[in-house]
């Protein structure tokens, strides 16, 4: 399955950087973090996200409820305590909405073709504590659940380990939200995912959100 992909307002801001990085220094730690994310976000794209260690999120009294977000787990760099290494050393955060009908007029119409949507927040280290990153960049605030959320579960078990056998890893789909609807409109009525012109900053997300506020809003570092 494809997906539209949209970019949170400072995700796309770090890419752009990284990229010029890149370009300055393809050898540098931010070069080998650029080709790392956008890697990932063509998994994203593509439905390929089983590629990486994946996980839902959660919410508790102590973090920001990110019920309706997964994570993807990606190695950038090789980390080690004393002789032992490191997991992988970043996180991707997003969410997923239910495709947009096409309308006629007023009147909403039947596709089974359309697009769901992935909404990209945050990438970074997991020693930055991605999920409180995520949280603040959606606007949400610590130890307060939402009520948008309620029958929404997230992940149902600890935030440490990898996820069980069975386990869903990509998050509870939810409507788009209303600040997203017009970014999702012309996702909708503009060429294939993919297709359409590219941005330097991130190639294969041609929208971006207007602001880092609103819905797909936050979990403590998972």
């Amino acid at each position: 399955m494809r997906y539209h992909l949209i970019l949170h307002d400072e995700l796309r801001t770090q890419i752009t950087a990284l990229n010029a990085a890149c370009k300055r220094d393809p050898r540098s730690d931010e070069a080998k973090e650029y080709v790392a994310v956008m890697k990932a976000l063509r998994a994203l794209q593509d439905g390929r996200e089983t590629e990486y260690e994946g996980k839902q999120l959660g919410f508790g009294l102590q973090s920001y409820d990110l019920r309706d977000f997964a994570q993807i787990k990606i190695e950038v760099f090789d980390e080690y305590r004393g002789h032992k290494r490191l997991g992988a050393s970043h996180r991707l955060t997003y969410q997923e909405f239910d495709p947009l009908p096409p309308a006629e007029g007023s009147r909403a119409v039947e596709e089974p073709n359309a697009l769901p949507y992935r909404y990209v927040v945050a990438f970074v280290h997991r020693a930055a504590d991605p999920a409180a990153v995520t949280g603040r960049r959606v606007g949400r605030a610590r130890g307060y659940p939402l009520a948008e959320l309620r029958g929404v579960t997230g992940a149902r078990r600890p935030s440490v380990g990898p996820p069980g056998k069975d386990e869903q890893i990509t998050p509870e789909r939810v409507p788009v939200p209303s600040d997203l609807l017009r970014l999702a409109r012309i996702l909708r009525d503009g060429p294939p995912a993919g297709t359409g012109p590219q941005s330097a900053g991130a190639p294969e997300a041609t929208i971006n959100r207007p602001d880092g506020s609103g819905a797909g809003r936050g979990s403590e570092r998972q």
